[in-house]
């Protein structure tokens, strides 16, 4: 960075006019210029934070795996309001888990709707909805090319990795000797890089034999790469369990992501359940990681829609839910439910909630209509009777019971936005 002093006495006492110049990519501007006092100035420094082999991206995470319509699209927009540098991904971007051709392409046409709209580069893996089978994986060839890649930017190298080779969307992970091998290429060619940031769906150190485990055996390959990472800085980025964690492995971060418009029961950051992307600064010192919940990050005009927006994102899952616990070891012919009505806004809520009977289990109430006050929680009692159920498995009733949903819809009248109504729809159990 130059610095040139000027003398600048005519106008200020005992000063000078500091002028600031660094190289500008798009013009040969002088990029600060400030009348610097020799005794007091009203500020802590003139030390720019701007090291210019710094830079910024942006993770998203979970997009399926129960996804919720608009989310990753609002997401998106709201990335572009950040300006970061790129955008990269841990998978699970469309809902898969099918070989219908025709509709994987749709799924993916519509998923790549979003990401061309990103104003920066948007970087794809793989997850275990992305590629659930040989078709899928075929396809993700087809359109995209590798399943696995590396990058170096600024000196850090980026490891895109594909936990998905074994075809097998239950499975923890697995990764072929091909895959092995290359990671090891990709890190004998990059010994020297100031980071390395590793990129996969499933965060394989979550489970036994890993960050330090006692199980001895390795079927997915997962501790081969660590061997490989060992002695170099690195921190590795995952998704699938929807659910933000953070674990260290000889001070190394290993963080799982929540979601960016898959299931969550959006319990928040004490449960680790929420709807984000992480913004992260890269530096001589590390990745500086910062999660951004997608309903705080706002345009410059919030207008109506913008509320119905957070709204929508805000009260999901979060309208309807159980209190208390659902007998199912024995499946009594009746009991009685606790369901808790919620109301975190300001205003009053108008709650409108419909029990959808089941071929065996039926609602003594169906219809549920309430005002519920600002900031404040209802519980009703409602029955739940098992009717014509003789020689039905209890496994058979479960999955039934597992799929009873509850529809409603809230009203709210705000002061400057006027009526509001936001229609959403859960599993109750």
């Amino acid at each position: 960075m130059k610095i040139s002093v000027l003398s600048f006495q005519s106008l200020l006492p005992l000063a000078a006019l500091l002028f600031l110049t660094f190289c500008n990519p798009k013009a040969d501007k002088q990029a600060a210029q400030i009348a610097v006092s020799d005794t007091l100035n009203p500020w802590t420094k003139l030390e720019w934070n701007n090291d210019p082999t710094n830079f910024q991206f942006v993770i998203v995470t979970d997009r399926t795996g129960g996804l919720r319509p608009g989310v990753f699209k609002k997401g998106a927009e709201k990335v572009n309001l950040l300006q970061p540098e790129f955008v990269m991904s841990v998978g699970d971007l469309i809902s898969g888990y099918t070989e219908d051709e025709a509709e994987i392409n749709r799924q993916w046409e519509e998923f790549d709707s979003y990401v061309e709209s990103l104003d920066m580069p948007f970087f794809y893996v793989v997850g275990n909805h992305d590629i659930t089978n040989k078709v899928m994986e075929d396809i993700w060839k087809q359109r995209l090319g590798r399943t696995y890649y590396h990058f170096v930017y600024h000196d850090v190298l980026f490891l895109c990795l594909n936990s998905e080779e074994g075809l097998d969307a239950h499975r923890s992970s697995f990764f072929s000797e091909d895959q092995r091998a290359y990671i090891k290429q990709a890190l004998d060619e990059n010994p020297d890089v100031r980071w390395t940031l590793v990129f996969l769906h499933k965060p394989v150190w979550l489970s036994e034999g890993h960050l330090g485990g006692d199980k001895p055996e390795d079927p997915s390959g997962w501790k081969e790469i660590e061997g490989m990472l060992q002695g170099r800085k690195h921190t590795v980025y995952a998704g699938h369990i929807h659910r933000y964690t953070h674990d260290t492995h000889e001070n190394n971060n290993y963080i799982t992501l929540a979601t960016t418009g898959g299931g969550s029961r959006l319990r928040g950051p004490i449960f680790g359940e929420f709807d984000h992307v992480m913004w992260v600064t890269m530096t001589d010192d590390g990745p500086i990681m910062a999660n951004l919940l997608l309903n705080g990050i706002w345009d410059e005009e919030i207008d109506k829609g913008d509320i119905e927006d957070y709204l929508k994102m805000e009260v999901q899952r979060k309208v309807v839910n159980i209190g208390t616990p659902l007998e199912v070891e024995t499946f009594p012919k009746s009991q009685t439910l606790e369901l808790k009505l919620f109301n975190g806004q300001e205003v009053p809520m108008e709650v409108n909630v419909t029990l959808e009977n089941s071929e065996h289990f039926q609602f003594g109430q169906q219809n549920i209509q309430m005002t519920i006050s600002p900031n404040s929680l209802e519980l009703v009692k409602v029955s739940l009777s098992l009717k014509g159920a003789n020689g039905i498995s209890s496994e058979d009733l479960r999955k039934e019971l597992d799929q009873l949903p509850a529809q409603w819809e809230v009203t709210y009248d705000f002061k400057d936005y006027g009526e509001i109504v936001i229609n959403g729809s859960k599993d109750l159990f």
